[in-house]
């Protein structure tokens, strides 16, 4: 039984082999995946229905991303009716991979 829930979108082989080696959250990789097609950004409540997980989970992650950088809002989140908008870091997410590419194969 896996440990998170599958992603909502099928992964490829190449993906699926990656995400079971490194134990990675699937919903995290989508949500990250969803905000890479939506390059203007989306609100957290657009990500939930795009995906179909609860708003709970969706938060949760987004949290995360946000606090390690690969994610950026246009705001503090406000809970009086205002809308944060979260955008993907392209770029971060591009170091993130490769630094951590060059640390499991030692690359110096």
């Amino acid at each position: 039984m896996p440990r998170y829930a599958s992603p909502p979108t099928p992964l490829p082989d190449a993906a699926t082999k990656a995400v079971e080696m490194l134990g990675a959250n699937p919903i995290r990789g989508a949500i990250i995946r969803v905000l890479a097609q939506h390059p203007n950004g989306l609100t957290s409540g657009a990500i939930e229905r795009e995906l179909g997980v609860s708003y709970q989970t969706v938060f949760r992650h987004l949290q995360q991303l946000v606090s390690i950088g690969v994610v950026t809002t246009d705001g503090e989140e406000v809970h009086h009716g205002r809308r944060v908008i979260y955008t993907l870091d392209r770029q971060a997410v591009i170091t993130t991979l490769s630094e951590y590419r060059d640390f499991l194969l030692a690359e110096d």
